[in-house]
Formats: structure tokens, sequence, C-alpha cells
């Protein structure tokens, strides 16, 4: 299997994503992995002792900056971004990973490979680490689509929903729309009529749950708008590294033995609670509800975190995802309000 990988998008970039190439090409030496960014630019951050034969390199002349607005992507016709998405759509690569211009990256995504059937707003899905048996639970929209109807969290749930059964292996996921409290009277005209609707559907739908519910295990896919869900993804980062930082920083000034050898003991408790909440464990963020394979990386990713996302990109792509979301797409239509029509359809997911 042949995977495109954003050469140029990233805090980092190029260093951390050709890095992060190479280290997936040697880890699978059965697949390709194709650098698309400026030849001069890339070819210098690969090994002096000569890249892996299943690495490639495609030129682009262009780059969608961290910065740019979405639309760059229009202009920006030879950009690593626009030359990654015609590959995957010509069919000469399976999945694009990017840890570029997010908003771009959607845009890409919809104007190039365009939206599945039934679908008007792809969704970013990311997932998060639930404390009841060591599970997860899937968030989405983190990021693409500032402004929601209620339809667009309904198809969400859809989404996430199949996402979820197909990747955890849960067979009955359950389903909560993201509120400011369980009870019905809260929440706001979207929250209220996007539960309306998924009170008419099969979905195992439990309401509403609060933000410290997305952790507790008690549900596996939670919706809420792109504007909601990326405040909710950058708190939590936030405060991963907040508690991270604080203790440390008691070990620190405290400094006695006692406290040294406390934390030495712990190390390998810590270690694997950084695994759990460290997003380069994770990669990236799937784009769901697109004509192919499409992952979000974060944008500060370092080479593990792209070698992560390849990974990502390569299970989804194997596990022929799509047609299982297209499958469950058609079914809910049964329930779902018709597809929205004309130019407010694509404004929120621009607009990021």
């Amino acid at each position: 299997m042949r995977l495109v990988l954003d050469a140029m998008g990233g805090d980092h970039a190029p260093a951390a994503a050709v890095e992060g190439g190479v280290l997936f090409a040697r880890e699978h030496p059965e697949h390709e992995v194709v650098l698309v960014g400026d030849s001069l630019r890339v070819r210098t951050h690969l090994p002096r002792t000569g890249a892996p034969g299943n690495l490639h390199l495609h030129h682009a002349s262009q780059v969608v900056e961290m910065d740019d607005s979405p639309s760059a992507f229009r202009r920006k016709k030879d950009s690593s971004l626009q030359v990654g998405f015609e590959l995957v759509r010509a069919g000469e690569a399976s999945a694009l990973v990017s840890a570029g211009n997010s908003g771009a990256v959607m845009a890409g995504a919809l104007l190039v490979l365009g939206r599945l059937p039934g679908v008007d707003r792809p969704a970013i899905a990311t997932l998060f680490p639930a404390l009841r048996g060591g599970g997860r639970c899937l968030l989405l929209d983190a990021g693409a689509n500032v402004d929601c109807k209620p339809v667009h969290l309904a198809q969400f749930a859809v989404l996430g929903e199949a996402y979820v059964r197909a990747r955890l292996g849960i067979s009955r996921p359950r389903i909560a729309v993201l509120s400011n409290g369980e009870e019905p009277s809260k929440g706001t005209v979207l929250t209220r009529e996007a539960s309306a609707l998924l009170r008419r559907s099969d979905l195992a739908f439990s309401g509403y749950v609060e933000g410290k519910d997305i952790f507790s295990g008690e549900v596996d896919v939670v919706v809420t708008d792109g504007f909601t869900g990326n405040i909710v993804l950058k708190a939590s980062e936030g405060a991963a590294m907040g508690v991270a930082g604080l203790l440390r920083s008691a070990i620190e000034k405290r400094g006695g033995l006692p406290e040294k050898l406390g934390a030495l003991l712990l190390q390998p408790t810590l270690a694997g609670l950084k695994r759990v909440v460290d997003y380069a464990e994770y990669g990236g963020a799937p784009l769901l509800g697109i004509q192919g394979v499409g992952i979000v990386a974060h944008g500060r990713s370092s080479p593990r975190a792209i070698q992560s996302a390849l990974g990502a990109a390569l299970q989804m792509a194997q596990a022929g995802l799509q047609t299982e979301l297209t499958r469950c797409i058609e079914r809910a239509r049964a329930w779902l309000p018709a597809r929205q029509r004309g130019k407010r359809a694509t404004q929120g997911t621009l607009s990021d």
C-alpha cells in the first residue's frame, strides 16, 4: 500500500515529517511512503546513509502555511497538499497524512476527494483516553466545522458510531451530545434539536454528557460542533501538560530524598500514563465523511507522532472503512433529514 505524507505540513516541517516518514518506511518495508514537498528542502533532511527504498519523493513547489486561510488551498495549485490529494484521487496512493493547516487539509479533502454520499460536512474525529477499562472515547467534530446544524451533529453520530464499531470492536457504541449539563432542559437550540433527531434513530443514544464524561468511559462517542470540540481538545492538552508540570515542579521544590526516591519508583507508572495521554501515540485524527482516507496530525507533531499518523492511515485504508461509513449513512437516511443544499453547507468547514 502507498501512503502520501505532506512533507511541508506542520510547525516542524519538513524535518519532523521527513524523519517520521523514514521511521515508518523502515518499520513497514512492505508499504511505500511518498514525501510530497519541495525536493531541495526535503532532501536536506533525508538520512545521509541513504533513504529506505520504499520512501519516494514527489516535488511540489508551494506550501500552504500554518497561518494561511484555508482558501489558500485553491490559490496554491502546486502546494504539497494539492499535489498529495491529487495523487490519492488518481488512485496512486491510498491515504494522505498532514500535520499542516487543518482548515486547508479539510478544504482539500472536500474539493479534491469530495464527501461520502449523504454527508453534508465531514468531521475531524479525535480519540480520548477513558478511565474505565482503559478504553477510548471518540469526539467529533474536533475543529473542522465552526457552525453546525442539528443534522450535522446527527451525521457525526452515525460516522462516529461506525468508526468506533469497526476500529475499536465495540458492538454497540454509546452515543451522546456534549452539553453544559445532563438534564434535557440544558444546552442550546443546536444540542436540543440534535438530541431530538438522535432519539428517533436506531443508535444507542444516551442523551447529554458534560465535558468530564468524555474521560469517564460512560459513553463511546461524543458529538459537538467544531468550535466547542476544538476548545475541548486544546483545553485537555493543556490540562495534561499542566498536571505533568505541576507534579515535576512539586518534586523539584521539595527536593528531598523521599520525593526523589518516590519519583524514581513511579517512573514506569508515569511513563505508562504519558503514553495514554500523549497525542504522539495516536498520531492523528481521521477525517470522517470524505471519499478517501485523510489523517490530520497535530501541528506540533514530532517524528514519532508522524510515524503513528502514518500507521493510523495504513490501518484505516486496510480496513476499508469507507464502505462501512457509506452503508451506515445510507441506512440512517430513514431518520435523518434530507441533505442540506447550497452555499451554507460548506461555510463552516472553510472558516476554520
